[in-house]
């Protein structure tokens, strides 16, 4: 009896801890619009916490991000476009691209960017004001990313 009350208080918060690692089926199935909506918002927080001008979706480079993403989930691999056509098609003087592949969440995949030293220096780099932002589902369920970076 002393035993399974004292297993019952030793489980118990390992349960709500448990509970609260979990995501939400919100958290866990965001739409594509929602995920690249917070990677966004995590660019920017990064941005403002070293005291940069947010960026803006820009159309030509969400076009171009969405592009690249689905090239990637399509083909099932992760790489970089070319981004001289980009600057050209954008109409821009700077550009720059970050990739993934295989992160569920913003939050994790905006964490392994800003970890990467060159990554990190796209997303905090103070010319770029413009940003396209994209997320796409390959056919075997991996997630690839794309954001282009771009200053007129």
């Amino acid at each position: 009896m002393l035993t399974s009350r004292l297993a019952r208080r030793c489980l118990a918060p390992l349960v709500l801890m448990a509970a609260s690692l979990t995501p939400t089926i919100a958290q866990a199935d965001l739409t594509q619009a929602q995920a690249e909506r917070r990677t966004l918002a995590w660019h920017n927080q990064a941005r403002a916490n070293a005291d940069l001008v947010r960026l803006r979706q820009a159309p030509c480079l969400k076009r171009t991000a969405r592009v690249q993403a689905q090239r990637q989930a399509n083909q099932q691999r992760m790489f970089h476009q070319p981004l001289r056509p980009v600057l050209k098609r954008c109409n821009l003087r700077m550009v720059g691209e970050n990739v993934a592949q295989g992160y569920r969440m913003p939050a994790g995949v905006h964490r392994a960017w800003m970890r990467s030293p060159g990554h990190r220096a796209n997303i905090l780099e103070p010319s770029y004001r413009m940003v396209g932002v994209a997320r796409a589902r390959a056919q075997n369920g991996d997630l690839y990313w794309a954001v282009v970076f771009g200053h007129r």
